[in-house]
């Protein structure tokens, strides 16, 4: 075992609009079962780190979710710190308190965050890809894991990476530096910055260069590189989350927590430290081949229960000439549709002539929407409030 052992963080938090009225504010994705594997993304992503941990993961939550999150990590049967923040400040507080509580017990340890609510069925692939991460933030740089895309998506984020090759044969990204001759050893590459959702002609010039990957907001870094780092771009940030840290297991513990949580930057990971370390050559991306989704909205959903087509027992579906996908308990006739059924009730659910569409029948909510239109969910939920509906938030 390394001297440097590795610690999980997951941070959970997130509403998932674009899934409501499945997700919701007080059950959001990361706690369901979005696939009908019979275990929650929280739980997949336990499973999925487990083999990979030196000590036991660190989950970040929000109150409303702690006794839920404790719950299923009970009902997985794997050992958790569940941290509870008391509001939600993104995810360079959730993170940096993770990390701050992992130094205070292993000054040495790295850590690894990935979300509580993404899909991999390749766990082989994420394996080899999280330890090669490790072995380059144990050389002291900031490492994300960058998927291979697979078509040009406007949806994410983007990894751009050093060159192999100079064009004369020999590598760039200073290569001729020992550190960096270390760091492509190790399985990763120099990054050289991190781009926002680009439009559909910059997408598909990004995967033309071949240099580009999707940045699926994973981390691994040495925890005290991480609080180090953010000391420099954000004191104030750094220095809370330790002394939030110092302060476990005191009587001054809720203390400490209530009054500097507060005052803690608001802020993601990729604004506070990816971004201006790849500026000043201090992080490293692993090219990932593994398959990913973070099911982001019903369309994404409608890919990934299609790719799973077969492996799910369905009850009371008829497809005469169509192509339906269910998940759950509502018996389904469908005529020349191709549409995904997502049914909470027992309701029959009757379609004819439909394309491309997602069902959502839930006690409460009926929503009906075309995939194509899948991002503009957040947009509903967004006006339910002024709607007097904020209860099926």
């Amino acid at each position: 075992m390394s001297d440097m052992p590795f610690v999980p963080v997951i941070p959970a938090g997130g509403a998932g609009t674009r899934l409501w009225p499945l997700s919701r504010s007080t059950h959001p994705k990361f706690l369901l079962d979005l696939t009908g594997s019979g275990s929650s993304l929280l739980q997949q992503t336990l499973a999925r780190l487990a083999p990979l941990a030196d000590r036991p993961p660190v989950i970040v939550t929000g109150s409303g979710h702690a006794h839920a999150v404790q719950q299923q990590v009970a009902e997985a049967g794997v050992s958790a710190q569940v941290l509870t923040e008391p509001t939600p400040r993104n995810s360079m507080p959730a993170i940096a308190l993770a990390a701050a509580v992992a130094e205070r017990e292993e000054p040495t340890a790295v850590i690894g965050s990935f979300a509580a609510d993404h899909l991999i069925a390749d766990t082989q692939g994420f394996a080899e890809s999280v330890r090669a991460a490790r072995r380059a933030a144990e050389l002291g740089h900031l490492v994300t894991l960058g998927i291979q895309p697979t078509h040009p998506a406007t949806g994410f984020g983007y990894i751009e990476q050093a060159p192999a090759s100079d064009g004369h044969g020999a590598e760039g990204g200073g290569a001729g530096d020992p550190t960096q001759r270390q760091l492509r050893a190790a399985g990763a590459r120099p990054v050289v910055r991190f781009v926002e959702k680009p439009d559909a002609a910059l997408a598909e010039e990004f995967l033309t260069t071949g240099r580009f990957l999707w940045n699926a907001g994973m981390f691994v870094v040495g925890a005290g590189v991480l609080l180090d780092a953010l000391a420099e771009q954000i004191p104030p940030l750094a220095a809370g989350v330790r002394a939030i840290a110092a302060a476990r297991g005191t009587a001054q513990e809720r203390e400490v927590m209530e009054r500097l949580w507060p005052t803690l930057t608001s802020i993601a990971i990729d604004h506070a430290l990816a971004e201006p370390l790849a500026a000043a050559g201090r992080v490293a991306v692993v090219p990932a081949s593994f398959d990913w989704d973070d099911v982001g909205d019903f369309a994404a959903l409608a890919r990934q229960l299609r790719a799973r087509e077969g492996t799910r027992k369905e009850v009371g579906v008829r497809r005469d000439g169509s192509d339906v996908q269910v998940l759950g308990t509502a018996r389904v006739d469908a005529v020349d549709s191709r549409a995904t059924v997502y049914g909470a009730t027992h309701r029959h659910v009757a379609l004819v002539g439909l394309d491309g569409v997602s069902v959502v029948d839930t006690e409460d909510v009926l929503l009906v929407l075309a995939d194509d239109h899948a991002q503009d969910v957040g947009t509903m939920v967004g006006r339910l409030p002024q709607a007097g509906l904020d209860h099926l938030r």
